[in-house]
């Protein structure tokens, strides 16, 4: 099947590890739970792997696109992020030490921020987008802030199913459990479904990123 983000191809040859490891568990039962529990790590880790990369290739996209064909939410949600991460202005009430090596520094901030004021601006490397998808006994509210990051829209997975999107917290736990516990009750079904949720996740992604870069480039 084509999708349009080569993280999406990368997931689905990647995630046969997955379906490899489930296949040992139901022909070995000395090591069934051992192998379960590597299908589960594996799954989920390959999941985080696919979120920030496919959310790298949606933002390198963004490239030389006009300013204005990108929602003030996103121009915003960049600006509040370029702000977190300190910048010439900071410090600039506080201290005195008025230079010319400092009014160049901040110049060269405000034309990097030039895309809040001029809609024929250029996007480039200077736009802030975060694509780190950290993980840990949850992660679906992570996800979501993530792509609420396009548009301010806050129930992205609506068509997905909200209630069958909630898994993902469930899973995640699951993994976090194994992980820090070694604590783990699931069987070959219930970890088959863990499986096939993410894929089916991943393609929801793919398609949901797809529609938004194509609503950007009209």
């Amino acid at each position: 099947m084509p999708y349009r983000y080569e993280a999406t191809s990368d997931f689905e040859s990647s995630i046969s590890e997955a379906d490899t490891l489930l296949e040992l568990a139901n022909s070995d039962d000395n090591n069934r739970v051992l192998f379960l529990k590597l299908a589960i790590i594996s799954a989920v880790t390959k999941f985080q792997v696919f979120v920030e990369k496919i959310l790298e290739e949606f933002r390198y996209e963004l490239n030389d696109k006009p300013s204005q064909n990108l929602s003030t939410y996103m121009k915003l949600n960049s600006l509040r992020i370029s702000l977190s991460e300190g910048n010439s202005l900071i410090g600039l009430t506080k201290h005195n030490h008025f230079t010319e090596e400092k009014k160049n520094k901040i110049v060269q901030y405000l034309q990097s921020i030039s895309y809040i004021s001029d809609d024929n601006c250029l996007i480039n490397d200077d736009f802030r987008f975060t694509t780190k998808f950290p993980l840990g006994r949850t992660g679906k509210n992570e996800l979501i802030n993530l792509l609420k990051q396009i548009d301010g829209n806050e129930n992205p997975f609506a068509k997905f199913g909200n209630e069958r999107f909630d898994n993902l917290d469930s899973i995640l736990q699951t993994r976090h459990n194994i992980i820090h516990q070694d604590r783990f009750n699931g069987t070959e079904t219930t970890v088959r479904e863990s499986v096939d949720f993410l894929k089916d996740l991943v393609v929801y992604i793919d398609e949901y990123l797809s529609s938004k870069i194509d609503t950007i480039d009209e």
